[in-house]
């Protein structure tokens, strides 16, 4: 008897628990082609964006001690600033690959009996379309977040009252843009169209966008912080003593920092692959929401059944 399981379409319509059992289960099934991929991809990121967070904690500690001397305001916090921007630029471009390596995956199982055989030739062209399409996203998603902030500000400058209501309004606008990702990527669309989508279906689905992505984040920070945990613990030891000026041998030697660095590039790929649930999770609800207001689904399957009577 064959007790394989369905395939797990993405334009249907979709409970608030089945959006996140659709979105466990392909994880479930696909972890192994997965991982393959975010290692070959995202391992040598994760070794920079280790190097810069390292970096960082360092400078952070420098500029700690340089402010409490004679040094300059200048001169302590530059190189902090530095391998602050190092270290978002690069996990940026983790995300970013990420993103279209797993939506590329995603386009493949619609296409294909599964991704059981799945080879990098049938990735690689997806891969490098889609963060085309993500570089176009970040700078967009840039310029509008400085839009809002400025309006923000603005509220606030007309009256100090205003700070919690324009608080209130630029979290609750959120859930509104959150698919313009995956109709980027999953669609032949501008990104003004995009963008457009994503507010005519945002308006429709916002407590079920913020509900799926409220849990599967909350669940990604969950285990992300217990897989982080010894790295912190290891930055907050150097840390306290570097303050105390009590610094041990052993965490000023180079074993230490082998060992941290070790413990933040295991922390740093994990977070890489816990991300891929929530990336998923929007996807399904994206098809969620295409199939319930639009009909696409149903769309879909009048298409097919007419390809196989042709």
């Amino acid at each position: 008897m064959n007790t394989e399981k369905e395939l797990i379409r993405l334009y249907r319509t979709r409970t608030f628990g089945e959006k996140l059992s659709d979105a466990l289960d392909f994880v479930r099934e696909n972890w192994r082609v997965l991982l393959k991929y975010i290692t070959y991809l995202l391992l040598p990121v994760a070794l920079v964006q280790t190097f810069c967070m390292n970096n960082f904690m360092s400078g952070y500690l420098s500029s700690a001690t340089l402010l409490g001397g004679t040094q300059s305001d200048l001169e302590a916090i530059l190189p902090l600033m530095t391998s602050m921007f190092g270290m978002v630029g690069v996990q940026y471009v983790g995300i970013m690959l990420l993103v279209a390596l797993t939506y590329t995956m995603m386009q493949l199982y619609e296409q294909r009996p599964r991704l059981h055989g799945v080879e990098w030739a049938d990735l690689g062209s997806g891969v490098m379309r889609l963060s085309l399409r993500m570089l176009v996203l970040f700078i967009t998603g840039f310029v509008l977040g400085i839009v809002l902030a400025l309006l923000m500000v603005l509220m606030i400058a007309i009256s100090p009252l205003m700070i919690f209501p324009a608080v209130i309004l630029m979290i609750a606008i959120i859930p509104f843009f959150m698919l313009v990702m995956p109709i980027y990527l999953f669609e032949d669309i501008s990104i003004v169209s995009a963008y457009a989508k994503s507010v005519r279906l945002g308006w429709k689905t916002w407590a079920g966008i913020a509900g799926v992505m409220f849990v599967l984040y909350l669940l990604v920070s969950i285990v992300q912080g217990v897989v982080s945990m010894p790295w912190y613990l290891m930055v907050m030891v150097k840390q306290i003593l570097a303050l105390e000026g009590s610094e041990s041998g052993f965490v000023t030697s180079f074993g230490y920092s082998a060992i941290q660095y070790v413990l933040g590039v295991i922390s740093t790929f994990c977070g890489s692959c816990l991300m891929t649930l929530p990336i998923v999770g929007l996807a399904y609800q994206y098809g969620h929401a295409c199939d319930k207001i639009d009909g696409v689904g149903v769309d879909r399957d009048i298409e097919n059944f007419e390809t196989l009577n042709a």
